[in-house]
C-alpha cells in the first residue's frame, strides 16, 4: 500500500502574506482556584517590532523625589505602574476580545487589578507565539 501524501494545511506564498491578526486565548485563574478563557485577538507582529516594543517597555522610571533625599518606595506606585505599563504595552499588540467591556489600557489594568498574573500570562503566551511560533498549547 503506497503511503499517502500529507496535505500542507496553509502555503506562504509571499513573505507578505502574513494575517494581521490571530486569536490568543488567555487563561485566567480566579482566587478561588476556578480558570475562565478569554481569547484576545492580537496583532501579529514581526519579532523585531515586538522586540522592539518590549524593549521600550522595559525602561525604568525614577520614583519622584527631593534633592539629596533618599529614594521613596511606594508599593501602591510600583504595583500601579507596572499594571499601567503592562496593560499599555498589550493595548498595543492586542486589537480586541471576547468580552463586553472595551479593549483598552484601563480595561486590561482593570483585569490585573482584579486577576493578578493575568497581563504577565497574556506577555508570556505572545512571546511564544511571536518568537517561537507556538499558540494555544502547540
Amino acid at each position: 500500500m503506497a503511503k499517502e501524501k500529507s496535505v500542507p494545511v496553509a502555503t506562504i506564498k509571499s513573505m507578505a502574506d502574513e494575517i494581521p491578526t490571530f486569536p490568543l486565548p488567555l487563561k485566567i485563574k480566579r482566587l478561588n482556584g476556578t480558570e475562565t478563557e478569554v481569547e484576545v485577538t492580537a496583532k501579529a507582529m514581526r519579532k523585531s517590532e515586538w522586540a522592539a516594543l518590549r524593549d521600550a517597555h522595559m525602561t525604568v522610571e525614577k520614583v519622584e523625589q527631593e534633592e539629596g533625599e533618599a529614594p521613596r518606595f511606594s508599593f501602591v506606585k510600583a504595583v500601579g505602574d507596572d499594571m499601567r505599563k503592562g496593560a499599555e504595552l498589550i493595548a498595543k499588540c492586542g486589537t480586541g476580545w471576547d468580552l463586553a467591556d472595551p479593549f483598552t489600557a484601563d480595561s486590561l489594568a482593570d483585569m490585573e487589578d482584579t486577576f493578578g498574573g493575568t497581563l504577565a500570562r497574556f506577555l508570556s503566551d505572545y512571546d511564544a507565539a511571536i518568537f517561537h511560533g507556538r499558540v494555544g498549547n502547540s
